[in-house]
């Protein structure tokens, strides 16, 4: 049980009244009348009303207490966090030369007349290359090192073509196109004049293809977002806009360059299918059009002038704007201009625990921005000793800052829209991607309840259950589950020592029927969880960051009611009934204990049984079948058997449940939904 919090003095109102009036015989016995007309009791219930409101004030003693210890512990109250998001500049017309973004530049959603403008500003350079092809190539799968068949491009002009995939198309099969320079998070426009009836046979809204870049040995080829095909699976002349991930530099049909690859998915197996190769005629123009760089809800401040050293230890500054934002140390520092030398840039610390009197340290609260120097104290031999420099007297104080964050900046996707300043030759911005990872500052009881964790894991993240804690304090992320050694994907002869599995599932908007297509973990919110673990485990420790693997499915089930049940009565069961499957089978408020579908748990139908048989008006549930769904579908695939087992990196999702609702005494079907 918690330790008891005592109470200094338990006191109230009456109870001071009370007291008061039985001292009045002893200290002033000619006082005869105590009702509470007389003009002394009236006096008596002010002193009264005013001791209780210090005895109240008294009380709240042990928490101030509470939060200094909190303090010397060195716990502080997370200050908000930014959100962030890939933004996407667009050229007005491709360019035959490089073309740069800075960083720092800043973008914005559209001010409304209720809320004003939300500011992202890009962390990084983004340069647009025009690409160079170095090549083309078609490759069979089937004949391994042997199926390299180079293309010569120029030749689509004297009205030569070229076949794509080898005939028949096989899965696996692809069209592969060699670059000389590096295009990671390139928007890349493919303008292609395909040969008539090239792709007979093929579904032109899902044709089996995948475009995909080459990632080293390690990660090997990644799927390319795909923002349009106007080709319609290579059967029509138009463009094929590509948003091109990381890119690394690869060597295949014996040239060393950096590949982009057209390949033929499993689903070329069966039909609909191309029935023969699909086919370049004419030209084909790969053109540059626009870029990805990640941003983050931040506005950036530079060369503020905070004040004026008097040259004084211990001395305090205030920022103009707050809550500011981690900063990086080479060009987000404080600066001291002093009259006798040139700028300096001083050191930023935690505390003045370790500075020597000739450190050029100080500390910032990046809630309300204070700015302190380190204080100097008389030591027991009677000399003074600094914490750290003081600045020269009359110098100049100088920082360059960002400062936004918090929920506001989780923004929808195409919310950001707004080009800040002119650049040359952009067009437009837009976020393919929703803005993840903002929150607010942390509450004064969430960091109270939090401190048992932080002394018992403080920075480093040595077992399991440190690594979910660690992961689950990124902006972004929901739930984390970190997996043993026995329970990590994989041949478990192949597993290195010292490599630890984390399984995250991200923060998304709606939580109550979350889109099977939206737990989705993003590059930039993985390499977030990634960076932020390594830096708190141990020596030697690899870390790998997955997200969940997300089994969707959906249940089929008849309800009979009971007898003398009315329709209105029917439709209020078969309600109840979809929203229990709805918050039962959900990786977010499902399972048993209602925190999130467990990592791992199987799933069994004698449990879907007893969830709807307890609904109000229901006699008896048969006919339950559970199905698994594809991923990305919400149409039942196959069904699962009594014992839907899962990975020990799996969670439970739904689909698009099937409820039929019947009198007792009948299968007649009151109502489908």
């Amino acid at each position: 049980m918690p330790l008891p919090t005592p109470v200094l003095d338990n006191r109230r109102f009456q109870d001071i009244v009370d007291e008061a009036k039985r001292l009045i015989p002893h200290y002033c016995p000619e006082w005869t009348d105590h009702n509470v007309s007389d003009p002394g009791i009236a006096v008596v219930e002010l002193f009264a009303w005013m001791t209780e409101m210090l005895l109240y004030r008294a009380n709240q003693v042990p928490d101030k207490c509470y939060v200094k210890f909190l303090e010397l512990i060195g716990l502080k109250l997370q200050p908000p966090t930014a959100a962030s998001a890939a933004v996407t500049f667009y050229l007005s017309a491709p360019q035959p030369v490089e073309v740069k973004i800075p960083k720092g530049t800043e973008v914005a959603t559209t001010r409304t007349e209720s809320s004003p403008a939300v500011i992202f500003t890009t962390e990084a350079e983004l340069s647009i290359q025009p690409p160079v092809i170095l090549g083309a190539y078609t490759h069979s799968a089937a004949r391994g090192k042997d199926g390299w068949v180079h293309h010569d491009l120029s030749r689509l002009a004297v009205d030569d073509s070229v076949t794509l995939f080898p005939n028949p198309p096989l899965p696996n099969d692809g069209f592969y196109i060699a670059l000389k320079d590096d295009h990671s998070r390139h928007a890349l426009a493919l303008n292609i004049g395909c040969k008539r009836a090239g792709g007979a046979g093929v579904d032109p809204n899902r044709p089996p293809i995948e475009w995909q870049v080459w990632q080293g040995d390690v990660k090997r080829w990644v799927p390319c977002q795909v923002e349009r095909d106007g080709t319609r699976g290579f059967n029509i002349d138009g463009e094929v806009l590509l948003h091109l991930p990381e890119m690394a530099e690869g060597e295949f049909a014996q040239k060393r360059a950096y590949w982009l690859r057209c390949r033929l998915t499993d689903a070329q197996a069966k039909p609909p299918n191309y029935e023969v190769s699909p086919a370049i005629q004419r030209y084909m123009r790969l053109e540059a059009v626009g870029g990805s760089v990640t941003s983050r809800h931040a506005v950036a401040i530079t060369n503020e002038l905070v004040g004026r050293s008097d040259g004084t230890p211990g001395q305090v500054f205030k920022l103009q704007n707050t809550p500011i934002l981690p900063r990086d140390a080479a060009t987000e520092h404080l600066t001291i201009e002093s009259p006798e030398a040139p700028p300096v840039a001083w050191e930023e610390v935690s505390d003045f625990g370790g500075s020597g009197e000739n450190d050029r340290h100080y500390t910032l609260d990046e809630l309300d921005g204070t700015i302190a120097f380190g204080p100097s104290l008389l030591q027991p031999n009677g000399s003074v000793y600094r914490f750290g420099a003081v600045p020269p007297k009359n110098s100049l104080l100088r920082f360059s800052y960002q400062y936004g964050g918090g929920v506001e900046g989780n923004v929808p996707i195409g919310s950001i829209s707004v080009l800040k300043s002119s650049i040359p030759y952009i067009a437009r911005v837009m976020n393919r991607e929703r803005a993840i990872g903002g929150r607010d500052a942390q509450a004064l009881e969430d960091g109270k309840l939090r401190a048992a964790r932080h002394l018992r894991s403080r920075t480093r993240a040595v077992t399991a259950e440190d690594f979910e804690f660690h992961a689950s304090q990124v902006p972004g992320i929901a739930r984390a589950r970190c997996l043993t050694p026995g329970a990590q994907p994989g041949d478990a002869a192949s597993i290195q020592p010292g490599q630890v599995f984390v399984i995250v599932l991200p923060e998304i908007e709606s939580i109550d029927r979350p889109d099977p297509t939206e737990l989705l973990l993003t590059e930039n919110l993985r390499t977030s969880v990634l960076k932020y673990l390594t830096a708190r485990s141990v020596l030697g420790i690899g870390v790998e960051v997955r997200l969940a693997e997300i089994t969707c499915v959906s249940v089929n089930a008849e309800l009979h009611l009971r007898e003398g049940t009315d329709h209105v009565a029917g439709e209020e069961a078969t309600q109840r009934a979809e929203e229990l499957l709805y918050r039962y089978l959900n990786p977010y408020t499902g399972g048993p204990e209602k925190q999130g579908w467990p990592f791992g748990r199987s799933l069994y139908l004698s449990e879907i049984y007893g969830l709807l048989q307890g609904i109000p008006g229901v006699e008896f549930v048969e006919g339950v079948k559970i199905y698994v769904n594809e991923p990305g579908e919400w149409t039942p695939s196959k069904p699962a058997p009594p014992s839907l087992r899962l990975p020990k990196y799996g969670v439970i999702c739904s689909g698009k449940h099937r409820i039929e609702a019947a009198p007792a005494d009948a299968r007649g079907m009151l109502r489908a939904s």
